[in-house]
């Protein structure tokens, strides 16, 4: 059996749909990533654009691992629809109003929203502390683990992670 921890930028790493349960996502904010989003997005190149493309980044995870409280299907498709949104926008159009849109979309209720938000940040920082752990330095990064071993594989996008796991289950 494999089970795949797929450490990813929200936004910066595209991830294709894909139905399998055996993935754990992993959002990672970082500063190096900020920068990285607000280039890919043209914004200028200041420290208020730095903090505005964090804060977003860092919102984005938060709102996709309080969605991920609701079962991991859900949280997939917040970040699949979240790609599809802001493919015509930009980060910085990301809001509370874009969040709730989306959540409508795919029936989720915020009743609990905010409840689950203080567990949502406790988790994104143990995940950035596994990251920096397993000593990846960049995003997308992947703990592939079976029974028997661990490999690690860093900047590897999602599409060409997935097609590899497909393969190998083939000739499993």
């Amino acid at each position: 059996m494999l089970e795949t921890h797929y450490y990813f930028t929200p936004i910066l790493d595209h991830l294709e749909p894909f139905d399998h349960n055996d993935w754990h996502l992993y959002p990672i904010v970082t500063l190096p990533a900020a920068k990285q989003l607000r280039d890919a997005e043209d914004l200028p190149k200041n420290i208020v654009s730095l903090n505005a493309c964090y804060d977003r980044l860092r919102k984005v995870s938060l709102d996709y691992l309080t969605v991920n409280l609701y079962g991991r299907k859900q949280g997939r498709a917040f970040l699949l629809l979240l790609q599809d949104v802001l493919e015509e926008t930009t980060i910085l159009d990301y809001t509370v109003q874009v969040r709730q849109q989306i959540l409508k979309e795919i029936s989720v209720s915020t009743l609990n929203f905010m409840e689950y938000r203080s567990f949502a940040k406790r988790h994104l920082a143990l995940m950035l502390k596994d990251f920096r752990k397993n000593d990846f330095q960049a995003s997308p990064a992947s703990l592939i683990m079976t029974n028997e071993e661990c490999l690690k594989i860093e900047d590897c996008p999602h599409a060409l992670l997935q097609q590899y796991l497909e393969q190998i289950e083939k000739t499993a």
